[in-house]
């Protein structure tokens, strides 16, 4: 059975992959804070500590492990983007990529594969046409901070690891992401729009997140960069009106752009009114097949959950 070790288990994410993975593998949560990360998980899960510093014990931890998957890093949202909030995200993913990297370098057995996190903002916040895994960087705040993510675990490629770059969309899922924050409003009858919301939302089901990420450990041939989206961008304003639909409410209010831009700055044109429309070509020419590729289906299946 394959050894997995897991940075950024506690996060949205990070915590459904390692309940699914568990079913299968041999997983391990790695974490400064042992104690959290035990309320969270149940004793199937074998907590590994360390304290995020030392190499050396780094690499003797990574000696037994067979696949690496790095989620760690700030989140992007929780707070507004003061300049120290986005030395904090950009710090929080390129300090641990360098140490996770220095560290396999120098462990007695290396892993054979690292899974490493990014995300769709790599191509900038307004993609004019449509882009796949060649697409170039874009512009803005969050390509420059996923693409020195990207490249903090680079120096693997010439030891000979196997890395695999997961450029992830906007994840819908009941227990965390934007998905609550968009239900909530609306169940309230104050479903409402940023600006004329024409703005594409690249997108994937939690449920084909973590089964993308499980397929990408056991297919031998994958490799190199892969985006997780479905082949179905949706506008913000077509998601809203599926979920007012789904909850037989209205979405009527409007959140003028201008007002966004005043109480977010550039974190409104990155985050809120993002236009992306990003396609997984290499995914599904490999064979990966989506539990929900339309945003219905996904809606649907979501608020069952609520």
């Amino acid at each position: 059975m394959k050894k997995i070790l897991i940075f950024g288990a506690t996060g949205f994410i990070g915590k459904e992959l390692t309940n699914h993975l568990q079913k299968s593998f041999d997983v391990n949560v790695i974490s400064r804070n042992p104690d959290k990360a035990k309320k969270i998980f149940n004793d199937s899960i074998n907590i590994v500590t360390w304290d995020f510093k030392s190499v050396k014990t780094l690499s003797k931890i990574f000696s037994t492990m067979d696949v690496i998957v790095n989620l760690a890093g700030e989140n992007i949202a929780s707070k507004f983007w003061t300049k120290s909030q986005k030395r904090k995200i950009l710090n929080s993913r390129i300090d641990i990529g360098k140490l996770i990297s220095e560290a396999i370098v120098i462990s007695e057995k290396k892993p054979k594969l690292l899974i490493q996190a990014s995300a769709v903002g790599y191509y900038g916040y307004n993609t004019i046409d449509k882009c796949n895994e060649d697409s170039p960087k874009g512009k803005g705040f969050l390509a420059y901070v996923t693409d020195k993510w990207e490249r903090s675990t680079q120096d693997l490629e010439t030891h000979e690891i196997k890395r695999i770059i997961i450029r992830t969309g906007v994840v819908l899922g009941t227990n965390g992401g934007i998905f609550p924050k968009l239900v909530k409003p609306v169940k309230l009858y104050l479903g409402s729009n940023f600006g004329k919301g024409n703005n594409w939302i690249s997108w994937i089901h939690i449920k084909d997140e973590i089964r993308a990420i499980e397929f990408l450990i056991n297919n031998k041939s994958s490799n190199g960069i892969y985006n997780l989206v479905t082949s179905q961008p949706v506008q913000s304003k077509h998601l809203n009106q599926i979920i007012g639909k789904s909850l037989k409410r209205p979405v009527w209010l409007k959140v003028p752009k201008i007002f966004l831009y005043q109480l977010f700055g550039k974190m409104a044109h990155e985050l809120l009114l993002s236009n992306q429309k990003v396609h997984s070509i290499k995914l599904e020419s490999e064979g990966f097949n989506f539990l929900f590729s339309r945003p219905e289906d996904a809606v649907n299946d979501l608020l069952k959950k609520q």
